[in-house]
């Protein structure tokens, strides 16, 4: 099929929904199909929601009603994209025998499938997904970490990923992250960015959700020293983090200090302070241009093999190349279908009204 015939058959992306979704989780991926229309003034995509049986379904919260698009049974023979949303209410769908049978009918109609957020629980349930990973929600993760089935599908540090026909992503706003790459997969890198930058995004969420997860999670302890003991980490980066510092700071013996630690965050405290100073490095990466040297001292890692080493064993990268990948100049580097000038974001237009929804 040609470029241009393919504007003539745009791809059907189809997001499943349930009661108690997130709506956040149905509207947020769905924009960036919209926007490549919007913004080409061609209709690359065909976005839809669907029920199972095309009713009005309840957001978790109760402060909207969606009025899906269509029923299971309205949906086209074939469609490129099926998502499934995450939500509260993802444990009663994976329960709802109707919904896992429709799931699993639609499989094979689909080029491709895959779940927002905690809408992998549901997924999961439904079988489909048999011998390939996914991501979730960290805190869906770390749950999903415990049962057997499924523990071994899980990648608990993937903002999102793509296994075989499969994309899935973590938390809520991840969802438009995948949007992004499925876009880029589809028409090509400057797309992708020219949406993010009109969403006012960045494309350089590639990376693990520890770095939001870790530092999430210290606000969302709910034993006092243990969250104490995660704040200075984060607020000392380049301290003194041994144990037994540590262990005076939260006016605990060693021993106590590493076994509730774990106990209350489920990774050991060393693994922590590791995970902080990556996030750290990370962020430094992407968003600045200050010296690897520099990048060591203000990320905490001490020295530049012991930098060097955690990325390679961690991401399986070196700073460097991580930094070529996901740093600031890096979107404007990779121009992927800057050759289509049709394919390019105009704002003079966008703004005249010149290109078509």
């Amino acid at each position: 099929m040609t470029p241009e015939a393919a504007f003539d058959h745009p791809r059907r992306v189809v997001m499943l929904i349930y009661p108690q979704v997130a709506s956040v989780d149905v509207c947020g991926p769905l924009e960036p199909f919209g926007l490549a229309n919007f913004l080409t003034g061609r209709r690359l995509y065909a976005p839809v929601t669907a029920s199972v049986d095309g009713g009005a379904v309840a957001v978790a919260g109760g402060f909207l009603t969606l009025q899906p698009t269509c029923s299971c049974d309205d949906l086209p023979g074939r469609i490129d994209l099926l998502l499934v949303a995450g939500g509260p209410g993802c444990f009663a769908a994976a329960e709802d025998a109707r919904l896992m049978s429709w799931i699993r009918r639609l499989e094979p109609r689909c080029a491709r499938m895959g779940s927002v957020c905690t809408g992998s629980t549901v997924l999961l349930a439904s079988g489909v997904t048999h011998g390939h990973q996914v991501a979730t929600h960290w805190l869906e993760a770390m749950r999903l970490s415990t049962e057997a089935p499924y523990s071994a599908q899980v990648a608990p540090d993937a903002i999102f990923l793509n296994s075989g026909k499969f994309w899935t992503s973590a938390g809520m706003l991840a969802g438009i992250d995948l949007a992004l790459a499925v876009i880029e997969a589809d028409h090509g890198r400057q797309l992708a960015v020219d949406i993010a930058r009109f969403m006012v995004m960045v494309m350089r969420r590639q990376g693990g959700q520890s770095q939001f997860s870790s530092q999430l999670m210290a606000e969302a302890t709910e034993d006092p020293r243990i969250r104490r003991v995660q704040r200075y980490i984060w607020e000392h980066p380049r301290a003194d983090l041994s144990l037994a510092r540590l262990a005076r700071w939260a006016a605990m013996s060693e021993r106590s200090l590493g076994r509730r630690f774990k106990a209350v965050t489920r990774v050991t405290l060393s693994r922590y302070i590791e995970d902080v100073h990556l996030s750290l490095a990370r962020r430094l990466l992407e968003s600045s241009e200050q010296s690897m040297q520099s990048v060591v001292d203000n990320s905490g890692f001490g020295t530049t093999a012991t930098l060097r080493r955690v990325f390679q064993r961690r991401l399986g990268v070196s700073p460097s190349s991580y930094r070529a990948s996901f740093g600031i100049d890096s979107a404007e580097a990779d121009l992927g279908l800057a050759d289509d000038a049709a394919l390019r974001m105009d704002l003079e237009s966008v703004v005249s009204g010149k290109s078509a929804w």
